[in-house]
């Protein structure tokens, strides 16, 4: 299913507009430009997210992490029965 397309007209700063019909031929600049603003957005959400959720996690309420040996041995206990044969994939 194609994604609804909606027409908007920004302005730009020349030099960076010289710059993109430079690098990008004519008939891929749209996609190039949602692919740079769904990143950019996407880290921008990710920013705020990671912000939010700022102090979630306290080292008190999990005292069975408290070395590196427990993380490690916790990780092995969360991968046993997985196939850690990659090359299938």
């Amino acid at each position: 299913m194609r994604a609804v397309k909606e027409r908007m007209n920004l302005y730009i700063a020349k030099s960076l507009m010289d710059d993109l019909r430079h690098a990008v031929p004519a008939r891929k600049r749209t996609r190039f430009v949602e692919e740079v603003l769904a990143r950019e957005l996407r880290r921008l959400k990710l920013r705020e997210a990671i912000k939010n959720a700022y102090g979630a996690w306290k080292e008190e309420d999990h005292p069975e992490l408290a070395t590196f040996e427990d993380v490690n041995c916790w990780v092995e206990e969360g991968r046993k029965g997985f196939d850690r044969d990659f090359s299938k994939v």
